[in-house]
């Protein structure tokens, strides 16, 4: 990687919401993203999931600058809440230590299933009610 490669702080992600099994629509979630070596906020992003459940987010990522040419592990707190009918779900909430692409899940594309009747719980390194598909 050279130091004009972007850094992905948080890959894209698909995923789909339920309850009891079926699509929930209209869901509203908000990605969040908590970089250390940022000292600005980065934005939160928004989606509302569609009549057969579905929600995506792009790809979160910053230019890399000197950041690729000092020897450091990052530290990146990823988040992604869900809100629907007047109550929040803790989605997904992952700790992040590099900079490429689909690391969360060792190379895997992040493609979610949200049970909104599901007690949050681990699944490998990350928490919530999503599990990886």
């Amino acid at each position: 990687m050279g130091a004009f490669d972007r850094l992905v702080l948080f890959s894209e992600v698909h995923g789909t919401v339920l309850k009891d099994g079926k699509p929930v629509e209209g869901a509203e979630l908000i990605e969040k993203v908590v970089w250390s070596d940022d000292e600005n906020e980065i934005p939160q992003q928004h989606a509302v999931s569609d009549a057969k459940g579905a929600f995506s987010f792009p790809s979160i990522e910053r230019k890399a600058g000197l950041l690729r040419l000092i020897p450091a592990q990052p530290t990146i707190q990823q988040t992604i809440t869900i809100k629907y009918q007047g109550v929040e779900y803790t989605a997904w909430l992952h700790g992040k230590t590099s900079y490429n692409a689909n690391t969360e899940l060792d190379g895997k594309p992040l493609n979610l299933v949200c049970e909104l009747t599901r007690q949050p719980d681990y699944e490998g390194k990350h928490y919530g009610i999503c599990k990886a598909v």
